[in-house]
C-alpha cells in the first residue's frame, strides 16, 4: 500500500478524491477508492493480491479490470499477459487523460462494450487453456 503512494498524490493532483477507504487489521488486504466525478479507481489487495479495478460514476455499473482498458487503448491482443501492479500504477499516470476519454458520458456506453467483449474473450481463452 505505501508504494501506491506516489500515485496517489498524482490522482489528487489531477482533481481525484479518496472516496472510499478499508483496510484489514489482521491480513493487511485492503481498498482504496477515487473519484474524479467522471470514474473511479479501486486500489485494492487481499491474500497479498494486489488489483486496480476502474468503473464508471454512474449508478451500478461494473468494475473493470485496468488490463483490460490498457488491452483496449493499446489494441492488445494476448488478453492473458499478467499485468503486475507497477505496470498498473505507470499505465495509469501516463494515460490518464486517455482513460478519461473512454470513461467520458460521451464515449462511455461504447467502452463499456467494448470491455464487456474483452473480457469475455480472455475468459475464453483462459477457460480454453485450462482444458
Amino acid at each position: 500500500m505505501k508504494n501506491n503512494e506516489k500515485t496517489y498524490r498524482y490522482l489528487k493532483s489531477n482533481g481525484f478524491e479518496l472516496i472510499q477507504k478499508d483496510t484489514s487489521a489482521c491480513f493487511g488486504d485492503y481498498y482504496d477508492t477515487f473519484s474524479n466525478g467522471s470514474f473511479q479507481v479501486r486500489f485494492s489487495s487481499s491474500k497479498s493480491f494486489e488489483t486496480v479495478d476502474i468503473r464508471s460514476n454512474l449508478p451500478s455499473e461494473n468494475w473493470f479490470d485496468l488490463a483490460l482498458v490498457k488491452a483496449l487503448l493499446y489494441d492488445e491482443k494476448n488478453l492473458n499477459n499478467v499485468t503486475t501492479i507497477e505496470e498498473h500504477r505507470g499505465f495509469l499516470q501516463k494515460e490518464l487523460t486517455n482513460i478519461a476519454e473512454l470513461f467520458s458520458e460521451i464515449n462511455y456506453l461504447a467502452t463499456k462494450k467494448r470491455l464487456e467483449e474483452l473480457g469475455n474473450e480472455r475468459a475464453e481463452k483462459m477457460f480454453l487453456t485450462t482444458r
